[in-house]
């Protein structure tokens, strides 16, 4: 149990398995209770206490850096290293994020377990905060610095009982500059009257220093306070009808998260939360579905490394928990118990240990059947490591932190990602920023060297086909920019009936122009190890083998390449030429528990996959009828 109550977990490397593989992190976690739940707040507020230093690790750069407490001052740009050459770099996000970890923890360690020590600790920092000639960025602009400040003021002078008054009056003196001094400029220029409210207005920085200063104002009686609200309630009106409508609005995972952690923070004590929570059901819903969806079977606090997905960002965690509260949703609250302690940020241990004194733990746990989501096709067997996702990215939202990576295939299994992603998009320009955006990032197929530029993937199926099997179709042609006019880009995946992971993907293609070359990047799990064996390619964990293959044609061994920018996953290649501009193209994906080295006997008749599996005698697996 010690291990799941460090007050943070250690640094780890920067690549898209670093968290699947931490020792500290269990697999299929049993439920935990309120006295878990309590007793990591004690040991938490134990490890803040003895703190003398905030150890803040930028893990997209590979810096670590140290900043004495209390923070008395916002640190200037002559004090930090340089970071990225091409821009500012935002130094102060994360030490923020670390800032509001603690200072949640010391407050609720205080409130909910009269500690005092924390209490008196806590308003010592919130303190010096007066100190601070802005509430700013690197940059000097309001932004996320703002925001995650003025929700701990927030947080700490609801209640004003039991404060040293200096402190109190210093901790005052620090919301009113941050209001009057920083955010009411801003609020003038950034969010000026009449202004459409555009998918892209509704970018995460903006919103979450507009929501969280609105709920300081509100709390402080200030003069902004109303208007402010009012531009918040638009904006969450706004969102909701760009997530339910035809442009499927999503930041990615862990941003939707970000912004959300701060939106239902700001609704949850909103006048009209039960009235905008009515209006927005189905956006929540579909935000709620996206975050249960794509969870890694057997690592539940896991998530596909869609666009830049970071594990480092738990902040959807806090806000689904807020949804399965407000909607009644079983499922999510089933799910959030499942998630290790270690990974639940303070604002969803101090929430959780209010909620469960409402609400008896869920025995519901949340649906397995085929799914559109807003930014993918999700299928999985159930959300334990002996279980498999198979996720079809489909991104529709042109916003940042988004990959053009329409039909690319993940596989989760074992609590591992076999099949996966750069999951991130580096910011610092040279290989590393090349890896993660460029045509081998994904294993859609990239038309003469070109890889898709645009988000715009088509849903066109989300059923079963005859057989009973689920099966998806995706229309990716628009993802491609100077494609001929009668070109089309289709593909179909379906789930086939076995006992393990047996996944076919079916790529066609029309119109493309004589000798068209189709490229196809797999990248397969970090630290997985590769085979080859009778033309097909197989990954291994020591004790499981995942095949892939593709009938009529050979994976070569020499096409297995670590991109030089790489920080993990290998990358296996393949080609071919469309001699006429059409074709058809299939992978097999075949998941063996038993770690076996027979791979399946694919066929291919007219338009029809035929497949064998070992240990299956007299069993045929046909796709595509």
């Amino acid at each position: 149990m010690s291990d799941s109550r460090l007050p943070s977990p250690p640094p780890l490397a920067y690549e898209t398995s670093a968290y699947e593989l931490d020792p500290a992190m269990p697999c299929d976690s049993a439920p935990w209770t309120t006295a878990d739940l309590a007793q990591v707040l004690r040991d938490r507020a134990v490890g803040e206490l003895s703190r003398r230093e905030m150890l803040i690790n930028y893990y997209r750069i590979g810096h670590r850096l140290a900043f004495a407490l209390p923070v008395d001052h916002r640190p200037a740009i002559s004090e930090m290293p340089v970071g990225i050459s091409t821009l500012t770099y935002p130094w102060l996000i994360w030490l923020v994020w670390a800032l509001e970890e603690r200072w949640r923890i010391l407050h609720a360690a205080w409130r909910l377990q009269d500690n005092r020590a924390a209490g008196q600790l806590l308003q010592r920092e919130l303190a010096a905060l007066e100190r601070w000639d802005h509430f700013h960025e690197m940059h000097n602009e309001v932004g996320l610095v703002t925001g995650h400040i003025a929700s701990v003021l927030t947080l700490a002078l609801a209640d004003e009982s039991g404060w040293d008054q200096a402190c109190l009056a210093s901790a005052r003196r620090a919301a009113d500059a941050l209001l009057d001094r920083d955010v009411t400029p801003w609020f003038a220029q950034k969010w000026p009257v009449g202004e459409p409210l555009t998918p892209q207005r509704l970018h995460n920085i903006p919103v979450i220093a507009l929501v969280c200063a609105a709920h300081l104002a509100r709390s402080r009686g200030h003069r902004l306070s109303a208007a402010l609200d009012q531009q918040a309630i638009a904006v969450l009106r706004c969102w909701a009808g760009y997530r339910t409508g035809s442009g499927h609005h999503t930041e990615g995972t862990s941003y939707d998260g970000y912004l959300m952690d701060s939106m239902t923070g700001w609704l949850a004590a909103l006048p009209q939360r039960s009235e905008l929570l009515a209006e927005c059901a189905a956006a929540f819903r579909s935000q709620a579905d996206q975050w249960i969806g794509l969870t890694l079977p057997g690592r539940l606090d896991l998530h596909a490394p869609l666009g830049d997905t970071e594990p480092e960002m738990p902040f959807w965690i806090t806000a689904l928990q807020r949804l399965a509260q407000w909607y009644d949703r079983p499922d999510a609250r089933w799910l959030i118990a499942r998630i290790p302690l270690a990974r639940l940020p303070a604002a969803t241990v101090c929430e959780a240990l209010a909620m469960r004194q409402e609400t008896p733990p869920s025995t519901t746990a949340p649906a397995t059947a085929l799914r559109e989501l807003t930014n993918a096709v999700a299928y999985r067997t159930g959300w334990s490591r002996r279980d498999f996702t198979a996720i079809l990215s489909a991104p529709r939202a042109p916003l940042h932190h988004l990959h053009h990576d329409g039909g690319h295939l993940m596989l989760g299994w074992r609590a591992r990602f076999w099949i996966t992603d750069p999951g991130y998009q580096q910011y610092r320009p040279g290989e590393e920023r090349t890896y993660t955006l460029d045509t081998a990032a994904h294993n859609a197929p990239v038309i003469n060297g070109t890889a898709q530029t645009e988000s715009a993937t088509r849903v066109l199926t989300v059923a079963a086909d005859p057989q009973g099997r689920p099966h998806t179709r995706l229309n990716l042609t628009r993802c491609y920019a100077g494609l001929p006019p009668e070109a089309e880009v289709l593909r179909d995946l379906w789930i086939g009936q076995s006992d393990q992971p047996l996944i076919v993907l079916r790529d066609r293609f029309k119109g493309l122009g004589p000798n068209t070359e189709i490229q196809n990047h797999w990248l397969g799990g970090a630290h997985l190890a590769w085979a080859f064996v009778a033309g097909w390619a197989r990954l291994s964990d020591g004790g499981h083998a995942l095949w892939l293959g593709t009938p009529g044609d050979d994976f070569e061994p020499a096409r297995l390449v670590r991109h030089p920018g790489s920080r993990g996953p290998l990358t296996l290649g393949h080609n071919s030429i469309l001699a006429g501009g059409t074709g058809m193209r299939w992978w097999v994906l075949w998941g063996d528990a038993s770690g076996g080295w027979t791979p399946p006997n694919l066929s291919v008749e007219s338009a029809e996959l035929i497949a064998t599996l070992p240990g299956e005698p007299g069993i045929v697996h046909k796709f595509g009828q």
